[in-house]
């Protein structure tokens, strides 16, 4: 749970905040990824004035688990083309 000087975020508040720790993210796609048919949206810590808040903790650790490396994707594509002779 979030201690009691943190500061909540508005889900354009997150945008920001994402866009200045390194992970580019635009509104539409946040959007889309906390609607309920995709549910892969953030951890929401409560509502405030029908807004979902979220806390800055929380949302750095939900982005380090999307994050993938290109070095494993580049990887899988090389090992997939293996000269045949």
């Amino acid at each position: 749970m979030p201690g009691p000087a943190e500061k909540f975020l508005t889900r354009r508040e997150v945008v920001e905040f994402l866009n200045e720790h390194g992970y580019p993210m635009t509104f539409s796609t946040l959007s889309k990824l906390c609607m309920p048919s995709r549910n892969e949206g953030l951890p929401c810590v409560g509502r405030w004035a029908n807004r979902d808040l979220y806390a800055p903790s929380a949302l750095l650790a939900w982005a380090r688990s999307r994050f993938r490396s290109t070095a494993r994707a580049a990887c899988t594509v090389i090992s997939s083309h293996v000269p045949v002779g």
